[in-house]
């Protein structure tokens, strides 16, 4: 029985469909009625025909399934001296690319990342299941200022675009990343190992925050000493062989009943404290714009001119009530920092409340 649409997809999938691959196929899929020569196919892809063999191997074995005695049986039929693409894979590969960045590897273009100098923290995701996850890691290891990333074993190859296309821009770090069989040989460079573990081991250990695990970081880092920190698969966490490569356990104090995260999420964790350890934005600020805070002088300027006006317009009386009244409008006016743009704009509005006033024939009679 022939593929069907959803069985190339799932296969597509499960390759590493790198750039040259992928070059094959678009240009199939994109020539006159999805027919062309292997001449055609060789310059339009720029490589050897027998490299669009080797892929078409390559999806039947993902097929699970023998290649016939010429690979491209299995991508394609005899239309005299050219190939037509098998219609089922054809709209696979059409399904593939509905989104443009399927082919171009991310919607945003690449962000100017570049590795900081010295030593910074080597995040090492072990056995990682989902493309699209190494993509979401990458991003956050981008925002938190991180760059290097390691991959152990990952479940489904490396390269796979399916991780540009959520990267979200953070190219540099998925194209420099490094993959490894194993964890003693991803760590075997390395001064410090840290482990982010959920669940409590029978072992003797130090254990650390994710807040305390960075400011360890950025001490061990600045001694020139290489650190790396284990992310564990998806579905399971890291294994008890992963964990003995560690010399520290890092957990994230959260909510009991639900600690659950995903892997992205963990890495955001880490490199956001990372991040903010030196960070030198203050904790709280008032955003003023191109204003300043007004002054007490300025404010008292104001209030003075404020409770004159109300004086005048007898929001004031009864007389016992005034001081009470007044403390209450000087206590609003002192409880924040006003700017002087607001106090410009609240002297406007006492300017016109007073014009009002005149004109409703109710003189000033202070």
């Amino acid at each position: 029985m022939s593929p069907t649409p959803e069985d190339w997809l799932d296969a597509i999938k499960r390759i590493a469909l790198t750039d040259p691959k992928r070059a094959w196929l678009r240009a199939h899929l994109d020539a006159l009625d999805c027919i062309a020569s292997e001449a055609d196919l060789a310059a339009r892809a720029g490589q050897p025909i027998e490299h669009y063999r080797a892929l078409a191997t390559e999806l039947a074995v993902a097929l699970d399934r023998d290649p016939p005695a010429d690979p491209l049986d299995l991508l394609a039929e005899k239309a005299g001296t050219a190939w037509r693409l098998r219609p089922a894979l054809a709209f696979a590969l059409g399904a593939h690319r509905l989104m443009p960045e399927a082919w171009t590897r991310g919607g945003k273009p690449a962000a100017d990342l570049r590795p900081p100098p010295g030593e910074s923290p080597i995040i090492v995701l072990v056995r990682p299941q989902l493309a699209e996850n190494i993509g979401a890691v990458a991003r956050a290891m981008a925002n938190g200022g991180l760059f290097h990333l390691r991959l152990v074993a990952p479940r489904d190859g490396w390269p796979q675009d399916r991780a540009w296309r959520t990267a979200s821009g953070a190219d540099p770090i998925l194209d420099a990343a490094r993959v490894f069989p194993d964890t003693p040989s991803a760590v075997a460079d390395c001064h410090r190992v840290l482990a982010t573990c959920p669940r409590p081991r029978h072992i003797v250990i130090p254990v650390r925050t994710a807040r305390a695990a960075a400011e360890d970081l950025r001490e061990i880092n600045g001694r020139g000493l290489r650190t790396a920190v284990l992310f564990g698969p998806e579905r399971a966490g890291l294994e008890n062989d992963d964990v003995a490569c560690a010399d520290t356990l890092v957990r994230y104090p959260l909510n009991p009943e639900h600690m659950s995260l995903n892997l992205a999420q963990a890495v955001m964790i880490l490199a956001y404290e990372w991040w903010t350890a030196t960070e030198p934005t203050p904790p709280r600020r008032l955003q003023t714009n191109e204003t300043t805070v007004a002054t007490k002088g300025q404010l008292e300027g104001f209030l003075g001119r404020l409770v004159a006006e109300l004086d005048a317009a007898g929001f004031l009386d009864p007389p016992p009530k005034r001081p009470g009244m007044v403390r209450n409008l000087r206590h609003w006016f002192e409880r924040g920092e006003v700017t002087e743009q607001e106090l410009r704009t609240l002297h406007g509005v006492v300017t016109e409340l007073s014009r009002g006033r005149m004109r409703r024939g109710r003189p000033d009679e202070g």
